[in-house]
């Protein structure tokens, strides 16, 4: 029952938001970009040395045989 009561008002603060009159200046678009960027690039260089990690261990695994 207070799961559902949460959910309820959850929905409704996104649907119905208040005016934030918040300002942005244009270097923060920039760091966004760069913070994207850089996480794009370390998730990749991630899979990659995992993918590498894995061919090797199969590879080391054959060589034995």
């Amino acid at each position: 029952m207070k799961t559902k009561l949460l959910s309820c008002i959850t929905i409704l603060l996104f649907l119905f938001p208040k005016p934030a009159y918040a300002y942005l200046d244009p270097g923060t678009g920039s760091y966004l970009f760069q913070i994207l960027i850089a996480g794009l690039l370390g998730s990749l260089f991630f899979v990659k040395s995992a993918v590498k990690k894995v061919k090797e261990f199969f590879k080391k695994k054959d060589e034995n045989k």
